[in-house]
């Protein structure tokens, strides 16, 4: 029988080159590391949104380095994963960065003994150092001004390390005002909304939002929400308008300080759009007055804290069974405009213009008032019939009562009309349930 060969011969020659493989490559590494002036550096670079870049740069020093940079390099003992270094987000010379966009600066393996922010134009930005690790401003930047950060940090043998860098802002073509439409120290009622409008379109609502802050009574939090409307033509012949509303999940707690800070300079709106200013709010709650209107009473009521103070015979809109346009809508509207005296209605689509009416208070935009009308109080059917345009009727003394009791912001709960208001109007923020309100926010 014929014998077979043993492979095992060849294996262990196989596995001797494997061998020999592995240690010429390992002395060509060892070659390389001795030759080098300094080790290998890795850099995670970060963007503008602070994000790390997925693919880090590696540096590879190169293979000429001369004796004296060999000697100037770190001993056998350090490494370069603990080389003090600083870093900013966003990377120092990154251009267009919004006056509004954070800033950090980071040590690595090392504290930050001093940072100074300072602008082109002279301006000196302040800030502060956080656990010695991070730096970041705590004054405001301006638009088109090239910054530069500069310092120094101490590394763990006490030795400092000067550091600097230059971050410049956009200087955009053109800026964008808003406006908020409670005035600083008013009263106002318990479904006042808090209107932001901007003077032009706002694409980039979810960075807006973010600016918008409400505190109560001192810097206490509410349950509440913002909400977008349409955009809309404020004025005719003007540009498209964003507007955002805030409304608490109930109405506002009476007798309660409200602050608002809408910090929107320096936000980038898009389309090219940028904030122009800061606005600040402070304004009171009123008691807690709300107007019942239940159309089938023929009754206005008016409730404060709860108890009825005050009930006026009326007449409302006539049924919708009978003409629907000339019905009082249902739904929670809000006193929004104040006649004193005389004043004048115009209705063509009814045939009249230039009426006279008194006392005059706004409730919706859609030319609901409550006012005085001399013809519905003199045939004797204030309190029996609803026969006026959509309006509520009230007598002439009850009128200017009610008109002097009222202010912007107070709720009128019109019920059993059959017709509801519609998201036309301008304020029906209160006619849709909570859950729903917040699903207009951008957030």
């Amino acid at each position: 029988m014929m014998r077979r060969r043993s492979p095992k011969p060849a294996l262990r020659r196989l596995a001797l080159a494997a061998r020999l493989a592995v240690v010429i490559a390992a002395g060509a590494l060892v070659v390389s590391s001795c030759s080098s002036a300094a080790p290998v550096v890795v850099t995670v670079t970060q963007g503008a949104s602070g994000t790390s870049v997925a693919n880090p740069t590696v540096t590879v020093p190169t293979q000429s380095a001369t004796a004296s940079e060999s000697t100037s390099a770190p001993n056998s003992t350090s490494s370069t994963a603990t080389a003090p270094r600083v870093s900013a987000t966003p990377a120092f010379g990154t251009k267009d960065v919004g006056p509004n966009q954070p800033i950090t600066v980071t040590a690595f393996h090392a504290t930050l003994s001093s940072v100074t922010m300072t602008g082109d134009d002279g301006s000196v930005v302040a800030g502060e150092i956080a656990d010695g690790k991070s730096w970041a401003p705590t004054g405001e930047m301006k638009y088109g001004v090239t910054y530069k950060i500069s310092g120094e940090s101490v590394d763990s043998d006490g030795a400092s390390h000067p550091f600097d860098g230059t971050i410049s802002t956009v200087k955009p073509t053109a800026t964008m005002r808003a406006f908020i439409q409670i005035p600083n120290g008013a009263k106002v009622g318990i479904a006042a909304p808090i209107v932001v409008t901007f003077a032009g379109k706002v694409t980039n609502r979810a960075e807006a939002e973010r600016q918008l802050h409400v505190t109560i009574n001192g810097g206490d939090k509410i349950e509440g929400s913002w909400g977008w409307m349409q955009d809309e033509v404020i004025q005719k012949g003007g540009p498209t308008q964003s507007r955002v509303h805030f409304r608490p999940a109930e109405y506002w707690p009476g007798n309660t300080e409200v602050h608002v800070e809408a910090n929107l300079y320096g936000i980038d709106y898009g389309d090219g759009g940028w904030g122009r200013e800061n606005i600040v709010r402070d304004f009171d709650i009123g008691d807690k007055m709300v107007v019942k209107a239940d159309v089938d009473s023929h009754r206005l009521l008016v409730l404060v804290n709860d108890a009825v103070v005050k009930n006026y015979p009326v007449s409302y809109g006539k049924p919708a069974s009978v003409d629907e346009g000339r019905t009082t809508v249902s739904g929670i509207h809000v006193v929004q405009e104040m006649k004193p005296g005389e004043f004048e209605m115009c209705n063509p689509k009814y045939g009249y213009c230039g009426v006279k009416e008194y006392w005059g208070v706004r409730i919706n935009n859609n030319g609901e008032f409550i006012h005085v009308n001399k013809g519905t109080e003199a045939k004797g059917l204030l309190g029996k019939a609803n026969i006026s345009h959509g309006c509520v009727n009230i007598g002439m003394k009850d009128g200017e009562e009610f008109f002097h009791m009222v202010y912007y912001g107070v709720p009128v709960e019109v019920e059993n009309t059959g017709v509801n208001m519609t998201y036309s109007d301008y304020i029906w923020d209160w006619s849709v349930p909570y859950a729903t309100w917040k699903t207009f926010s951008a957030l």
